[in-house]
């Protein structure tokens, strides 16, 4: 090891030559690029090993690209346009994650996709909080699809872009009883339609325990801190709504134990017990957050 860290007199007159005839900028800027270089060569092998990946249909392809951000988007568009399925499949999942502008160009192609698989990724990863981008797919989709589990997910995207274009799609489309007229009829709700707004809050008085707790878990969605209070006038409604657990012991969750977790996520709390939504509170826990709950 002492071999090592021996300089010779003459080397070490060499170095200071070398270091005063040498213009300083020029060494700093060798020495910059000699620490980028490797940084460049790294994300190039990283980009190479994404696409071998959606090539392959390997879903570590996700994790992967998360890791790159922005800069897996030349691999992950080669990925929504290769022959296999799956490649397309993961490159959607992909875009979903890291989000943003191009993700929602990717993903409006995904929703044309000649495989399915392809179209109802597509459409789940723009189901929450969908790029601007993607409007006019979305759109275009929920008004001529005749996939209903597309439609559906699509009307959820639908809350988050607001405009009149988004509204006269959605009114037309509002008008059944069907899983997708309801959704459809959330996202108005979320967008600030009196008349959704107004069934919304009709139904958190509803007959039927179970309509209560699902509008509750709606209420999450529409996100307006200004409904908290109705979610609190259920705080303390015991009824058995929703059945969690195994099927030969079953527990049931209360209307309550849902407005419990609406509160907290409309509200912003951070109440001094874990919240899931698995979880029965006690009537200590249910006390403390309407205390919490202004």
């Amino acid at each position: 090891m002492r071999r090592h860290l021996f300089f010779t007199p003459l080397f070490f007159w060499l170095m200071v030559a070398v270091s005063t005839v040498m213009p300083y900028q020029a060494y700093g800027d060798r020495s910059e690029s000699q620490v980028h270089k490797p940084r460049e060569e790294n994300k190039m092998s990283s980009l190479l090993e994404l696409e071998r990946m959606l090539r392959e249909g390997s879903w570590r392809a996700v994790e992967l690209a998360q890791q790159l951000s922005d800069a897996a988007w030349p691999a992950i568009r080669k990925g929504a346009s290769m022959p296999d399925y799956r490649s397309r499949q993961i490159a959607m999942t992909c875009a979903g994650r890291i989000g943003g502008g191009t993700a929602g160009l990717i993903l409006a192609q995904g929703l044309s996709d000649e495989n399915v698989n392809v179209r109802v990724t597509a459409a789940a990863q723009l189901s929450a909080n969908p790029p601007a981008t993607a409007k006019a797919a979305i759109l275009d989709t929920l008004l001529k699809s005749s996939e209903s589990d597309i439609r559906e997910m699509l009307a959820l995207a639908a809350g988050y872009l607001p405009g009149k274009s988004t509204m006269d799609a959605l009114r037309s489309l509002a008008g059944g009883k069907d899983a997708f007229s309801k959704n459809t009829r959330m996202a108005l709700a979320k967008l600030g339609d009196p008349e959704a707004r107004k069934e919304m809050i009709s139904n958190l008085s509803a007959k039927d325990p179970h309509v209560r707790y699902e509008t509750l878990g709606q209420l999450r969605y529409v996100d307006d801190r200004e409904l908290s209070k109705h979610a609190k006038d259920l705080l303390w409604d015991k009824a058995s709504a929703q059945r969690i657990g195994p099927e030969r012991n079953p527990r049931f969750r209360r209307v309550c134990d849902q407005a419990v977790d609406t509160l907290v996520y409309l509200m912003k709390l951070s109440p001094p017990f874990i919240t899931s939504v698995e979880t029965i509170y006690s009537d200590d826990q249910l006390l403390q957050i309407s205390q919490m709950a202004p």
